[in-house]
């Protein structure tokens, strides 16, 4: 290999998703390669995270963000796409000029040219893509894109009985659902211990910050970096967190999870867990507005919160699910795909 070049942007309004697998790749296949980030007009935050995982940051202009990455690649190069304006001329227009193209999907709409697709939810396959007919899939868990400290085959020990409950909801989090989670658990239980992971792109900290003057068992973090993220992981009792990635990080972990879904592109990730019971619950407040108005995303989950207090066997069930698809060895699999 010579060098991958990674392309995906992060902001307030689209979080920080497309990045943070695209992040969780680069170091799966680690320092020996030349691995770059090209973004439009980085937030700093996200920059210092790059920087400090290794990768170097290509900061492009929104103007001439496809002239100047045209422009930086060569016949060597190989390149990984993940965002929503990389349709199937972009994918044509970057394919022409390299050795070999990826697209990370999680949205399975419209042709696509790359030459590998990347797809790490579950129940997803070949069949549901319109693709160039010599494309590779790489689909599901087995492919999982989780940094290195979920990453451990042999596992991450039990469920603390009396853990903190932790909490998640993507790098943004622009409807604030960070607030509606840590009112739930509040209403249920004042004395409960919560660690509130919040995203760099959150813009709702004067809310939390309130919440916390009236709950001393509130714990607000920011900006954590993966080995901080797993720490927090292994000691909680509950996670509520987004489904996105986060979530795949929790089983891989293998802790009891609660999932909502922030965004409509989490709908497969999100649909996964439910069936395949990898979570006691999945809510999806969009549906759940227009079935019943009257039942509010803090109602629904203080009833899955109290539910879960009393059925181990379920737990036990869920975990014993989540065990059956995360293995920790996503790295293996990357590493000889681009190799």
């Amino acid at each position: 290999m010579n060098r991958i070049i990674f392309r995906a942007d992060a902001n307030s309004q689209i979080g920080l998703g497309h990045v943070m697998r695209c992040l969780a790749l680069a170091n799966m296949l680690g320092p020996s390669v030349d691995r770059y980030m090209a973004i439009i007009e980085p937030d700093p935050a996200v920059q210092s995270m790059l920087e400090q995982a290794g990768v170097r940051v290509i900061a492009l202009t929104a103007a001439t963000a496809d002239t100047d990455l045209l422009t930086f690649l060569n016949e060597q190069d190989q390149v990984v796409l993940d965002g929503y304006s990389f349709d199937s001329a972009y994918q044509q227009t970057i394919k022409a000029r390299v050795k070999r193209l990826y697209f990370i999907d999680d949205l399975v709409d419209g042709h696509q040219t790359a030459d590998v697709i990347i797809n790490h939810a579950g129940n997803v396959t070949p069949t549901d893509y319109t693709a160039d007919p010599d494309t590779t899939f790489c689909l599901g868990p087995l492919y999982a894109l989780l940094r290195p400290p979920f990453l451990n085959p042999e596992g991450f020990g039990p469920t603390p009985v009396d853990g903190p409950y932790f909490v998640s909801l993507g790098g943004a989090d622009p409807a604030n659902y960070s607030l509606t989670v840590v009112q739930a658990i509040r209403e249920l239980d004042p004395k409960q211990a919560i660690r509130l992971v919040l995203g760099p792109l959150y813009a709702h900290r004067a809310s939390i910050d309130t919440l916390q003057a009236t709950l001393p068992n509130l714990t607000v973090l920011q900006n954590l970096d993966a080995g901080q993220m797993a720490a927090e992981l292994r000691q909680c009792s509950l996670a509520i967190t987004a489904c996105s990635t986060i979530a795949y990080e929790v089983c891989a972990v293998n802790r009891p999870l609660i999932g909502i879904l922030t965004a409509d592109n989490q709908d497969r990730i999100a649909r996964f867990l439910s069936d395949e019971k990898l979570a006691l619950s999945v809510h999806f407040p969009q549906l759940l507005s227009r079935m019943d108005p009257s039942i509010s995303l803090k109602t629904m989950l203080k009833l899955a919160i109290q539910s879960m207090q009393f059925t181990p066997e379920q737990i036990e069930k869920s975990l014993a699910n989540q065990r059956r698809y995360f293995d920790g060895r996503s790295p293996d699999r990357f590493r000889a795909l681009f190799h």
